[in-house]
C-alpha cells in the first residue's frame, strides 16, 4: 500500500530557525509523536539514524525499527531523506522518501512536508483510511509541537 502525504505548515520564525530546529537532532526527536529513541549510526560519508517508533493504529500497536538517511541537504531551505524499516519480527515494513521544504512566509516561514511511503505487511491490511487517519493525527501533534518551539511570549498584561 502506498501512502502519499503532503502537509503544510506556517511558522512564526525565520527560515534559519526553522532549519537550525529540523537539524538538531535530539531537540526535533521530542516533537516527533511515537519516537522512542533515536541514535546517529556511524558510517563514513553519511548521515543516518536508527529510530524507534511506536504507534497504535486501529486494533495494532506496532513498534517500528527505522533506518532514516538524509539524502539530500540544501542550507537552509531543503532536506530530504529515505526511510526504511520493519518491525521485529519483520511482519510489517516500509520504504519510502520524505522531504521538508522551508519558504518565507508572512510573518515567518512555511514548511511543506513530502513523503510517499510504501507500506507492506499485516499493517497494510488495514487499508489507507486508518493509516491516514492516524498520520494525520500524528502530524497534527508535531505541527503544535514545532509551533510550540516558536511561540512569542505575550510579556506581562
Amino acid at each position: 500500500m502506498l501512502l502519499k502525504l503532503t502537509e503544510e505548515l506556517p511558522l512564526d520564525a525565520s527560515i534559519e530557525e526553522v532549519w537550525n530546529l529540523l537539524r538538531d537532532t535530539p531537540r526535533l526527536t521530542r516533537l516527533l509523536p511515537g519516537v522512542e529513541n533515536i541514535a546517529r549510526i556511524n558510517e563514513e560519508g553519511a548521515e543516518a539514524y536508527a529510530a524507534s517508533v511506536s504507534e497504535k493504529i486501529g486494533p495494532f500497536k506496532i513498534t517500528m525499527n527505522l533506518e532514516v538517511r538524509v539524502t539530500e541537504a540544501i542550507v537552509p531551505t531543503q532536506l530530504k531523506a529515505a526511510i526504511k524499516g520493519a518491525d521485529s519480527m519483520a511482519l510489517n515494513r516500509i520504504t519510502g522518501s520524505m522531504q521538508v521544504s522551508l519558504s518565507p512566509a508572512s510573518p515567518g516561514t512555511r514548511m511543506q512536508f513530502e513523503a510517499s511511503i510504501d507500506i507492506l505487511g499485516k499493517l497494510a491490511t488495514l487499508g489507507a483510511v486508518p493509516i491516514r487517519r492516524r498520520t494525520t493525527q500524528a502530524f497534527a501533534e508535531f505541527a503544535q509541537n514545532i509551533q510550540g518551539q516558536f511561540a512569542k511570549d505575550p510579556g506581562p498584561s
